[in-house]
């Protein structure tokens, strides 16, 4: 058989080896980063919206609704200094209704406070503008998912109506301003979630204590009545009031100063603490009264100064319930190493009181589901380099057959079977490369057409995203690459073997 001939036989059959290699390659390529581009965009969306781990109270058993825990914590603020710790925030959850003219909808409340995180929510916000944390100037800010603002036909600067619900017999409502509409795709979130400034919850909640001192708008006797008022806790209070004989609630008949008794200081300061039997932070309120003028009285033993009229001025801590919160959030760094993390904090960080779930245990349907997209990219890898090797093989086949002549008078020089079998695979190598090459352009290629312009699209309701993403990483391509090349030509070490059974004397008659 002359080379023209041969050439003409095997131009074909390598020509279609090396453009099933192309698309394997570029199939591969595609399927790896599509892969991993939606397996981050899912996790980024699950994770930004509630952290990789939260820190809440071990006797939490309803997921809408967090227990009291304490801000003030060992870890907190400083657990984001923590190698592999990128951020954490507080954050309390409350279930609630939304209320319009018509229309009804249950809803998860969030609360955030001032060192919250908005890069997530930003990056989705889709009307308006994020709401403004502890700020008094907008103090009832609330931002809305765009499903809840479809299904209430509402819009950003509606004003809605809120009821909290912390009983089935407690329901109270509150006015709120939608400053802003956000969409993440989530089913779990855009269905449930509204954000609020932490503080509403906390109030409502009554998580902290609240104290009071009530007086008497008159006086008798020179003396005006007083009673210790207290709210929140568990309602099993104690009242103190220091530098006082005083005891109880009360109320109290108290003295107040003259001229003729301080000379100096014509006030007197009462001051109430209040805590309760669940160890709840205590909470202070003041009051200092002043008289305002005095008349005097005539009495057994002479004149006597009564006071007519008096002034106060009120203070205190304000209540305790903003040492309170519902959890914390915390942000890694990566999240390959969550376990890692999650291990750490709660065995290092954690008091008894007190346990960490992470983002994987919150869903586990989403992240069960992430995991059967790995096996299916290991199903079509598999598949992908089978078809190459079968490929690879009847164009090797071909080749020496092709080549049985050669062989013959390589042999009868002196060649050894194995001298002239590694030719061969080293152009089998050599195909497999330009194949691989040429994979690598068409699928990086394919690659770079979605990322940049999302021509595939698909339905957010069921795939979490408006557009097949995808992630181009060089070392998962560069293993590929490797890999592929190295199990086909280990694979083509069996078919060469024929070469070995290529008789000299018959392969010099070959034609």
């Amino acid at each position: 058989m002359d080379k023209d001939r041969a050439d003409r036989f095997s131009r074909p059959i390598v020509t279609i080896a090396v453009l099933g290699i192309v698309i394997g390659m570029a199939v591969m390529i595609v399927t790896v980063g599509i892969t991993t581009g939606f397996q981050r965009e899912v996790r980024a969306k699950v994770t930004g919206a509630g952290g990789d781990l939260q820190l809440t109270s071990i006797s939490q058993s309803d997921p809408k609704e967090t227990p009291r825990v304490v801000i003030d914590q060992d870890f907190y603020p400083w657990l984001d200094t923590v190698p592999g710790i990128k951020h954490i925030q507080v954050y309390a959850t409350r279930p609630g209704i939304i209320e319009t003219g018509e229309e009804i909808e249950g809803v998860v409340l969030k609360g955030v406070g001032s060192d919250h995180d908005w890069t997530f929510l930003r990056k989705h916000l889709e009307a308006g503008e994020l709401p403004a944390i502890g700020d008094t100037a907008r103090p009832i800010d609330l931002l809305l998912s765009s499903y809840h603002a479809e299904r209430l036909r509402l819009g950003v600067n509606d004003t809605i109506t809120v009821y909290l619900v912390r009983g089935p017999e407690d329901i109270r409502p509150r006015k709120f301003r939608i400053s802003g509409l956000y969409k993440t795709g989530l089913e779990q979130l855009d269905h449930q979630l509204v954000y609020v400034d932490i503080t509403h919850l906390q109030r409502f909640a009554q998580w902290g204590l609240q104290a009071e001192i009530q007086i008497s708008d008159s006086v008798k006797d020179g003396r005006v009545r007083i009673e210790g008022l207290a709210f929140g806790g568990d309602r099993v209070y104690t009242y103190d009031w220091p530098g006082t004989d005083l005891q109880g609630s009360g109320p109290h008949w108290v003295n107040l100063p003259t001229s003729f008794d301080h000379p100096f200081h014509k006030d007197t300061l009462i001051t109430l603490i209040v805590s309760d039997a669940d160890n709840t932070i205590p909470d202070t309120a003041w009051v200092r009264l002043r008289a305002d003028s005095t008349s005097a009285l005539l009495g057994t033993g002479g004149l006597y100064p009564v006071v007519e009229r008096f002034t106060m001025e009120r203070g205190g801590s304000g209540g305790s319930n903003t040492k309170y919160c519902g959890g914390f959030e915390v942000a890694l760094d990566n999240f390959d190493d969550l376990g890692k993390m999650d291990d750490l904090v709660y065995g290092e960080y954690l008091d008894i009181h007190m346990r960490s779930l992470s983002v994987a245990d919150r869903f586990p349907e989403i992240f069960a589901w992430l995991e059967l997209l790995d096996t299916n990219v290991v199903v079509i890898i598999l598949l992908m380099v089978i078809v190459a090797i079968i490929n690879m093989t009847s164009a090797l086949l071909i080749i020496i057959l092709e080549r049985t002549t050669m062989i013959g008078v390589l042999k009868a020089l002196g060649s050894s079977s194995g001298a002239i079998r590694w030719i061969f695979l080293i152009d089998a190598a050599y195909i497999l490369g330009i194949g691989i090459l040429l994979g690598d352009l068409l699928g990086i290629g394919l690659c770079l057409l979605q990322k940049q312009f999302g021509l595939v699209h698909l339905p957010i309701e069921s795939y979490y995203v408006d557009a097949v993403p995808v992630s181009l990483d060089a070392g998962p391509i560069l293993l590929l690459n490797a890999g592929t090349l190295v199990i086909c030509v280990l694979a083509l070490i069996l078919p060469s073997l024929l070469v070995t059974r290529i008789a000299p004397a018959k392969a010099i008659r070959f034609d």
